[in-house]
């Protein structure tokens, strides 16, 4: 990890820059627990972990999982606690595939002729599972962007229609007998599988060759769902895996109907995947699944596209919160990245390249849907999309691959999303609980949540400064906890930083630098 060492009187000391930002932390009033970091496998890890090297696949892995620190304090990886395993389709093995990049075929467990399964196939993919339980991370979401082409109307793991799902209409329980059995399989090697995600993006026309995908009516949602429910209830070994349901490509999709959708399902507001909440949740719909014995109360979205300003992305969330209230659930923010867009996200200047995913920039656009996801929505858990990719691009690592190509290896890079990420994962760990923070919730200037480790003896604040001036903070925590703070550390991630650890002059006022995040870790006596 790069570090830069110059600055940490700068940053610890308070100056007299502007007057200073009053912010009171109040641990004794908390919202919503957490339950996991995470991100995904798709689509390089499988080539990574079967062609790559031990040395650059050992950096990956510690980026991504460690949760040590080296001799100076820094963070040596991100410390996720969750890992998304894409199933996929088996497109990777097809004579005629056509999907492109190449990297986005992916294997499945299955023989070529749909009648057995290899388990020494997905070698990669399984490298990168064991890689992250070694390091701690022992919890994984097994995820498919399209049913095995053994399975599909066309044979091919994109759909030949916008408006279906590109699953034959005698395989449903064949789909869901494959994830069950490749969750076992697994389980068996002693992998933790909390969740299985059947269904990815269903509002998306998946009718291209960019990426194994499917299209799915509300019906066939439904449907796949008491299959994969039935399927899971036929042994108590699967009694805690859950299915996520949702993985709506759209916030607004959980509670309105968009035209694209309407316009591409036909105008059917009963088939198509739109107000996906009252579909699934409420008793009254002709979908309903709540009462199901692996279908718990919560959902997953992927808050795309509603961040082009911070006043759109905020009312977006709190649209979507007030409609999750109705029915009781937990959101799951389950993949974002920043994508390619023709309009410019707020916050990004205009000289930024599109397609630039290693600088500053792009790790504050992360940092500002985060903590509109944990203010403004009350996520449980935050996934970011693609960890690893050629060139970076979308991804939290960069690989570098001899000639391009990716059967021969490389180097790895991290970008600034990884260690931006970082600045919430490495500390935010499993059942801390978020709690009261006032004084610092502007999208566009600086924003800043809190978290109270579920023993009470550690209180973790995380500032997003998305202004180009240095900022002077004050912290207030009621008179109990003041007395209590035992030591303070800040780790901060700026454009010459990298989640680098200070010591603090003083626990209670500091600087942040201009376009950062930085996570202050108060030790509790």
């Amino acid at each position: 990890m790069k570090r830069n060492l110059l600055f940490a009187l700068l940053l610890c000391a308070t100056t007299s820059l502007s007057a200073q930002q009053k912010i009171s932390i109040n641990p004794e009033k908390q919202y919503q627990t957490i339950e996991f970091f995470g991100a995904a496998d798709a689509w390089s890890g499988n080539f990574v972990g079967k062609y790559w090297g031990e040395v650059p696949k050992r950096d990956i892995a510690d980026l991504l999982f460690s949760q040590q620190t080296d001799a100076a304090g820094n963070p040596v990886g991100i410390g996720l606690t969750m890992w998304r395993v894409n199933l996929g389709a088996g497109t990777l093995e097809q004579a005629e595939a056509d999907i492109y990049p190449y990297q986005r075929r992916a294997e499945s467990y299955k023989t070529i002729d749909g009648k057995s399964y290899d388990w020494g196939k997905c070698a990669g993919q399984e490298y990168f599972m064991q890689a992250a339980k070694d390091r701690g991370c022992n919890q994984f979401i097994l995820f498919s962007n399209s049913p095995l082409v053994q399975l599909t109307k066309n044979g091919k793991g994109y759909a030949p229609t916008a408006d279906s799902a590109n699953l034959r209409d005698d395989c449903y329980d064949d789909y869901a007998t494959y994830l069950v059995d490749v969750t076992e399989h697994l389980m068996e090697k002693g992998f933790n599988i909390p969740y299985i995600s059947p269904i990815n993006e269903p509002q998306m026309n998946w009718t291209t060759i960019k990426q194994e995908g499917s299209p799915w009516r509300n019906s066939q949602i439904n449907r796949m769902t008491k299959a994969l429910d039935e399927a899971l209830s036929r042994s108590t070994k699967f009694d805690g895996v859950r299915i996520f349901i949702g993985e709506t490509m759209l916030l607004k999709g959980l509670y309105e109907f968009t035209p694209g959708m309407l316009s591409q399902f036909g105008e059917d507001q009963v088939e198509t995947p739109g107000r996906q909440l009252y579909t699934f949740f409420d008793e009254k719909s002709p979908y309903y699944v709540g009462d199901l014995k692996h279908i718990n109360k919560e959902f997953t979205a992927h808050p795309y596209n509603n961040h082009f300003t911070s006043e759109e992305m905020r009312s977006t969330h709190l649209l979507a919160a007030a409609e999750a209230r109705k029915y009781g659930l937990d959101y799951h923010s389950s993949e974002w990245c920043l994508l390619p867009n023709s309009q410019r996200y707020g916050g990004i200047t205009e000289d930024w390249q599109k397609g630039n995913h290693g600088d500053i920039q792009a790790a504050l656009m992360m940092a500002r849907v985060m903590h509109s996801d944990f203010v403004d929505m009350n996520a449980v858990s935050w996934c970011y999309w693609k960890a690893m990719e050629l060139r970076g691009d979308h991804a939290l690592i960069a690989l570098h691959a001899k000639d391009g190509d990716i059967f021969r290896g490389g180097d790895v890079k991290a970008n600034k999303l990884l260690y931006a990420l970082g600045n919430y994962s490495f500390f935010i760990r499993p059942n801390y609980k978020r709690v009261s923070l006032s004084g610092a919730d502007n999208l566009s200037e600086v924003a800043a949540t809190a978290y109270l480790s579920p023993d009470g003896k550690r209180l973790v604040a995380v500032f997003v400064n998305n202004t180009f001036e240095k900022k002077s903070v004050e912290v207030t925590l009621p008179k109990p906890y003041n007395k209590q703070i035992a030591s303070a550390k800040m780790y901060v991630t700026d454009e010459r930083n990298d989640l680098s650890a200070y010591e603090m002059a003083k626990a209670s006022s500091f600087n942040l630098n201009a376009r950062s995040v930085t996570t202050v870790v108060y030790n509790l006596k």
